[in-house]
């Protein structure tokens, strides 16, 4: 939701003019823009105060680059950019859906299938975000936007590249949302480099959010938050099945312990491979047909004619089928009595002196699976609504453009491999 420019706000920035404020943290604000050619879009710039901080200048100018590194199905497309201008200033399209934070705000936790949806539209955007080399480090509710045909996360702006351990951050200093940051965050000494894995807990505490309205590790205060993330388990209650699972284990105390995107998104979306083959069966299985045993298959047919499977008991299976019969017509297989009785007169199915064969009796159909109890919800209002439908028709598209972008990717690395050498004797 936008408000209205402050006193002091600037009216153009570059070629963009200012319409109205959608945001503001610590350090930046974000408005609502627009370009030459009558389009919306956001931008975002440094605090007037800020702006001559060399330190944070540079991290705004780590965050454009690391938004072009990142997939743009995933997040909002850089359009322009000017690290340099008073102030510096990114300009990324406009996406008009609400935060998953306000969605739970205004309506409470999601239901079953719009909390599939967005859980699996996260951890598709996480593991491209992670394929790119980028660590987000803030990776919250307020950042993840719901829009029709994706979820968007943004605000990298203290995102990190892998290969960095130290740029634009100081020692003793934390970085990051607390409920939401992975214990060894916490540890500002140690000079370590943050993860992924930091990413993966924070994606449990936000699904966790997403699903019951609080946080796994909520406390009165943020020193008594940090506190239970580091010593205590998380309250995973109202979370189950495989969900609670897969949560569990991006919670993990350990970053070794946890899961990565790509694992995460590949158990969602049931595609993740165990040693002894696919985890439901080999798909496109054959059809169970049985036989007598040592039954020799005897096929005699009249031209043009649909086949018909008859036999005795015990007996060689005979395929007969009548003359002058329509074509494409279903197959007929049945059982004759024993004896030698004959068809009856009028009967289309045999040839004319044929052991009779009745006609078959009609499929039975396939028992309906039991329905689904339909569960008491909430009444909800048009946001809701709007919410399920942007999230389940982009979903497809969103799970389509991700794979395609690692097979490219996978492919890429196969290309820009060595060529193996051998040494011969």
């Amino acid at each position: 939701m936008s408000t209205p420019l402050r006193t002091g706000d600037p009216a153009r920035l570059g070629e963009y003019e200012l319409l109205s404020r959608l945001g503001s943290g610590g350090m930046g604000t974000v408005y609502l823009g627009r370009g030459r050619d009558g389009r919306r879009v956001a931008v975002k710039t440094l605090r007037t105060e800020y702006a001559w901080n060399s330190e944070l200048r540079g991290r705004f100018r780590s965050e454009v680059n690391r938004l072009r590194q990142v997939p743009p199905f995933c997040t909002a497309a850089v359009l322009d950019a000017d690290p340099d201008h008073e102030p510096p200033y990114l300009v990324v399209e406009y996406v008009s859906g609400p935060s998953l934070a306000d969605e739970i705000r205004e309506n409470g936790p999601l239901g079953p299938d719009l909390l599939h949806s967005v859980t699996i539209g996260v951890t598709a955007a996480l593991s491209a975000i992670h394929g790119a080399g980028v660590v987000h480090r803030d990776f919250k509710p307020s950042n993840v936007l719901i829009t029709l045909g994706s979820v968007k996360v943004i605000d990298f702006g203290i995102a990190r590249p892998l290969d960095l351990t130290s740029e634009h951050t100081l020692t003793g200093q934390l970085v990051g949302t607390v409920a939401y940051m992975a214990p060894e965050c916490f540890d500002t000494t140690a000079g370590s480099p943050v993860t992924p894995a930091a990413d993966i807990f924070a994606w449990g505490v936000l699904v966790a959010f997403a699903a019951t309205g609080r946080t796994p590790f909520a406390a009165d205060s943020a020193p008594a938050t940090a506190m239970r993330i580091a010593t205590q388990p998380p309250d995973l209650s109202g979370l189950s099945g495989q969900l609670r699972e897969l949560v569990s284990r991006a919670l993990e105390k350990n970053p070794a312990d946890r899961p990565t995107a790509r694992e995460l998104l590949d158990t969602l979306l049931g595609t993740a491979r165990t040693p002894h083959g696919p985890p439901h069966g080999p798909p496109n299985a054959p059809l169970n047909t049985t036989s007598a045993p040592n039954a020799p298959l005897n096929t005699t047919s009249a031209p043009n004619a649909p086949l018909n499977m008859t036999s005795a008991p015990n007996a060689p299976l005979v395929m007969t089928s009548a003359p002058h019969s329509p074509p494409n017509a279903p197959l007929n297989t049945t059982k004759a009595p024993p004896g030698p009785d004959k068809a009856p007169p009028g009967t289309a199915n045999a040839l004319p002196g044929a052991p009779w064969a009745p006609q078959p009796m009609s499929p039975r159909p396939h028992p309906m699976p039991p329905s689904r109890p339909i569960a008491a919800r909430r009444k909800p209002g048009y946001s809701r609504t709007f919410v399920v439908l942007m999230v389940l028709t982009g979903l497809l598209g969103t799970i389509l453009t991700a794979t395609l972008y690692f097979l490219w990717e996978d492919q890429v690395d196969k290309l820009d491999a060595p060529p193996s050498t051998s040494s011969s004797p």
